[in-house]
């Protein structure tokens, strides 16, 4: 990526609706003339998660040497809260494709340059967007990592080697085995039971903003690999399970990007990393596991094993770390792809004020997401005769509320947000980095 350089590209400009050159198109449309690529808007009606969409989009489709110019965007708005969010948005759009984040490939990656063209007066901005845009590529990078490469304890390697630069601002914090053992996260334990590689639970605390009170716990579901375990994925249902660690991933790219912007906000980022493998010594259904919050689960489905690692992370975080709210995020139920397919994430939350922040974080971060109940009589189907709850049940109904119901157990009265992004994570088997920018910007706005 280069900025302001000068080129015989094509450039990509906005051109509102209104603009008598695009009258023959629709919103979100494009058309070319001679050298320049004109993207229609409504200026009068930004909507700036399909503004987003649509570039990157567009950047998919056109990997070539191009121009995009941002302040064909930015002028059409005086409002300085809006110019930042086009530009924070759009950075990371139009770079999205600029390269893959993990390749293998033995014949070399054709290169391409993209050149983005903004007025210096934004240069502040276009820093701040730039560290988000590499946080995320590093999220999508361990995404797209098969677990013959990447596993809990490779994981924990790469998020210390990416923290480097930032080593003096955080506090890391890695446990293996026995030290999970000590801590009594019988739920993390019972995930990896089957698996020969050891867990981890890893967390890194950035602590910046001392005049405020608030300290936000992020904790990411970290399965490696998800065989499903004793109850065991069948057919095509076992592939892309690597992609099922892509919470842990994104939690810690947005707090390494909050240290490197140096944000004045208060954040833990929590991974539970382990593998959920068929073995002799495997978890299995019936099993009654006592978790962190001394709760007893009996084991209904192994392949329900998401919400248990997470329990005993948002345990830990509430209970030891005593933060003030609680937001988890996971790739944690398929019934997402019924409910919101590829293009929303699903929120849930206790608390109707988080609801309201989050979503216009979100939206101004250029992410979709839509609000899912949390309603206590989801939680009446996992009633168990000999625990205080099950993990799963046979029920079809509600699967996605159901586990979002379950994780609130384990949250000790804590504020909390729930985003299942079981099917928004990785697109075309390709990671997206989905909420690094939501998150980023929901800590940044902390009081």
């Amino acid at each position: 990526m280069t900025i302001n350089k000068q080129n015989d590209f094509k450039t990509f400009i906005a051109v509102d609706k209104n603009d008598s050159r695009v009258a023959d198109k629709k919103v979100y449309e494009t058309k070319t003339e001679k050298e320049t690529i004109m993207f229609v808007i409504d200026k009068d009606n930004l909507d700036l998660p399909r503004v987003a969409d649509y570039v990157k989009r567009f950047a998919e489709k056109n990997k070539a040497n191009i121009n995009y110019d941002l302040n064909s965007f930015i002028n059409y708005f005086d409002d300085q809260k809006t110019k930042s969010d086009l530009i924070f948005s759009l950075v990371l759009a139009c770079t999205f494709y600029e390269k893959k984040p993990f390749n293998l490939k033995t014949s070399k990656e054709e290169i391409f340059e993209i050149n983005l063209i903004l007025d210096p007066m934004y240069n502040d901005q276009l820093k701040e967007a730039c560290v988000v845009k590499d946080a995320q590529f590093f999220c999508r990078a361990l995404q797209d990592m098969p677990s013959n490469i990447l596993y809990p304890a490779e994981f924990c390697r790469r998020v210390r080697e990416l923290f480097n630069d930032v080593s003096y601002k955080v506090n890391i914090v890695e446990m293996n085995k026995k030290q999970i053992q000590d801590q009594n996260m019988g739920l993390l334990l019972a995930v990896n039971a089957g698996s020969l590689r050891e867990p981890r639970f890893m967390y890194i605390e950035y602590k910046n903003n001392p005049s405020s009170n608030e300290y936000y716990g992020y904790v990411g579901k970290g399965i490696t690999f998800d065989s499903g375990g004793m109850n065991i994925k069948t057919g095509s249902f076992m592939r892309w399970m690597k992609f099922d660690m892509s919470g842990a991933a994104a939690v810690m790219a947005t707090v390494y990007a909050l240290a490197k912007n140096n944000i004045k906000t208060n954040v833990v980022g929590i991974a539970c990393l382990t593998e959920n493998l068929v073995s002799p010594t495997s978890v299995r259904p019936d099993d009654v596991i006592i978790s962190h919050s001394g709760k007893t689960v009996e084991i209904d489905n192994t392949d329900a094993e998401g919400r248990l690692v997470l329990a005993d992370g948002l345990s830990y975080a509430a209970s030891v770390l005593n933060v003030t709210k609680l937001v988890d995020i996971a790739t944690l139920t398929g019934a997402m792809i019924f409910s919101l397919g590829d293009v929303y994430s699903g929120v849930w939350t206790s608390h109707d004020s988080d609801w309201r922040e989050f979503e216009k974080v979100a939206y101004d971060s250029g992410e979709y997401v839509w609000r899912m109940p949390l309603h206590e009589n989801f939680l009446r189907m996992l009633d168990s005769d000999i625990a205080d709850m099950k993990n799963s049940c046979d029920d079809r109904r509600g699967g996605s509320s159901r586990a979002a119901c379950f994780l609130k157990e384990f949250t000790h009265g804590k504020n909390y947000i729930h985003l299942d992004v079981a099917i928004t994570a990785d697109v075309n088997n390709q990671g997206q980095g989905v909420m690094v920018k939501t998150l980023y910007n929901f800590a940044k706005n902390q009081k």
